[in-house]
C-alpha cells in the first residue's frame, strides 16, 4: 500500500556542487548525508528533498522525481507489474558504510513514461 510522499528526488552528477546550492543559496540544513550516494535536506513544512547521484544509472530520466512510501515494496512492486505497468528497475537495497540497508527502491513508470520511485525505509531508520 502507498503510505505517502516519501521524499521527492533531485538527481545530480556533482553531489558536492548541489550541496554547497542546497545549503548556501537555498539555506536549507543537511539532515542526512550517505557519502558521495545521497543527501537529504528538509524543508520547514517536513518535506524531504533527496540529493540522489543513484537514479541517473537506473532511469533514463535525470528529472525531478516523486517517491513514494511503502509498508511492502515487494508486493507492491509484484501488483504494478501484474497491472500491466512497466517496472523500469526492480526492486534493490541501499547501504549505508557499514553495510547496513537503509533502505529499498524500485522505479515505475507512469503511461507518459515519467518515473517514480517506490521507496520503503528500513525499519531501523523510520520515524514513529
Amino acid at each position: 500500500m502507498i503510505k505517502k510522499i516519501a521524499f521527492v528526488g533531485q538527481p545530480t552528477k556533482d553531489l558536492e556542487g548541489a550541496k554547497k546550492f542546497y545549503e548556501k543559496v537555498l539555506g536549507l540544513e543537511l539532515d542526512a548525508d550517505y557519502g558521495e550516494l545521497w543527501s537529504e535536506y528538509q524543508t520547514a513544512d517536513g518535506t524531504t528533498i533527496a540529493l540522489d547521484t543513484i537514479s541517473p544509472t537506473k532511469s533514463p530520466s535525470h528529472a525531478t522525481y516523486l517517491a513514494l512510501e511503502t509498508d511492502d515494496i515487494d508486493q507492491e512492486v509484484a501488483r504494478i507489474r501484474e497491472s500491466g505497468a512497466q517496472v523500469l528497475q526492480d526492486v534493490w537495497e541501499n547501504r549505508d558504510g557499514e553495510g547496513r540497508c537503509i533502505c529499498k527502491m524500485a522505479i515505475v513508470l507512469d503511461p507518459d513514461g515519467n518515473p517514480i520511485m517506490l521507496h520503503e525505509i528500513a525499519a531501523w531508520r523510520a520515524k514513529p
